[in-house]
């Protein structure tokens, strides 16, 4: 009986582990509320093979900052972002290793943690 026990709890773990992994969005979207004003941050595509598109729902005058890190939390890279316009921004993670990352994304008021993947 305590065998049989095992065997499930292994197999719904694995199935959890397996679904969680094919699991692909195209678009993320985050949306932080704070003092009653909302921000939405997406990021598309999800997996991305390069160029990552960062899309603030409001207008912001700043150069938010980028942090890349890896899974264990190992700070890959800083990055200088391009700006598209007022909301949109982009990062380029050509050359980047295939895997799960951390993005984290700060401007003077608010900052925004999302895991991504990057496709080989």
């Amino acid at each position: 009986m305590k065998n049989i026990s095992y065997s499930i709890l292994l197999f719904s773990f694995l199935a959890l582990t397996i679904s969680s992994s094919f699991a692909q969005n195209n678009f993320s979207d985050l949306r932080i509320s704070s003092n009653q004003k909302e921000t939405t941050l997406s990021l598309y595509p999800m997996p991305t093979e390069g160029i990552l598109y960062i899309a603030f729902g409001k207008s912001i005058t700043e150069t938010p900052s980028i942090l890349v890190y890896d899974m264990i939390g190992n700070l890959v890279e800083n990055i200088i972002i391009d700006r598209e316009n007022s909301t949109t921004f982009n990062i380029n993670l050509t050359g980047k290793k295939a895997g799960f990352y951390f993005v984290k994304v700060q401007t003077n008021t608010e900052s925004f943690s999302r895991r991504i993947t990057v496709k080989p």
